[in-house]
């Protein structure tokens, strides 16, 4: 088998990644040791926050989801259709809440920070904030509402990504254990597993808390 790109993880990540690359015209496959959707994916509470993430890289990245991810959840519905489950995608807000003196300030100027980073951000009275959610503790002492928090259920998202990206042409092959590399010098022509040898010029690693290690059975260097 040769695939112009070799993704590892068949997690959310990694299907999105080989989906993506996919519908650039790239051939493509996607080898995980287990099951997709399996690790990280499957424990995860599907959360897609810009509320608990200061300015920077971080941010940045949270806010490009934020747009992204309705467009994505419209088009993946279009593509798989009715018989496809729900990936759930519901952008539900959050509310972030002080309960002391000590903690409102920062509260306040957090939230401040992130709103001059372009995050929408609404700062509540404590009366606003338990008519949003009214089992919250009354001893409010600040209040901050993030209308762009969504939320979905991460393994139907996975799935709907790799079935997508299976309609494009990716292969998944599944509880497959990358075991090395084959090189011609220092340029990648190929990955091996247990069970096969994919020719391929490019490696994306994509596994999550396992991405060091597999980088370290891939020969480099990847501190996670």
């Amino acid at each position: 088998m040769n695939a112009d790109v070799v993704v590892i993880g068949a997690g959310i990540v990694g299907a999105a990644c080989a989906r993506a690359l996919a519908r650039t015209g790239l051939s493509v496959a996607v080898v995980d040791r287990g099951a997709p959707a399996s690790a990280t994916s499957a424990r995860g509470e599907g959360n897609l926050l810009v509320s608990d993430k200061a300015p920077g890289p971080e941010l940045d990245l949270a806010m490009l989801a934020a747009g992204h991810w309705p467009h994505l959840a419209a088009s993946l519905a279009d593509q798989l259709g009715p018989g496809f489950p729900d990936i759930e995608y519901d952008r539900k807000g959050g509310v972030v809440v002080a309960t002391t003196e000590e903690g409102a300030e920062p509260l306040r100027a957090f939230a401040n920070g992130q709103a001059a980073a372009g995050v929408e951000v609404a700062h509540l009275t404590p009366g606003e904030a338990l008519s949003l959610e009214p089992h919250l503790n009354p001893a409010i002492t600040a209040a901050v509402h993030y209308p762009q928090d969504a939320q979905l259920q991460p393994v139907v998202a996975t799935e709907a990504l790799l079935a997508s990206a299976r309609r494009a042409g990716v292969r998944v092959l599944a509880h497959q254990e990358v075991i090395g590399l084959v090189r011609d010098g220092e340029r990648i022509t190929g990955v091996r597993t247990a069970a096969e040898t994919i020719g391929t010029s490019a490696v994306v690693v994509a596994a999550g808390p396992w991405s060091g290690e597999v980088a370290a059975v891939l020969g480099a260097d990847l501190p996670v």
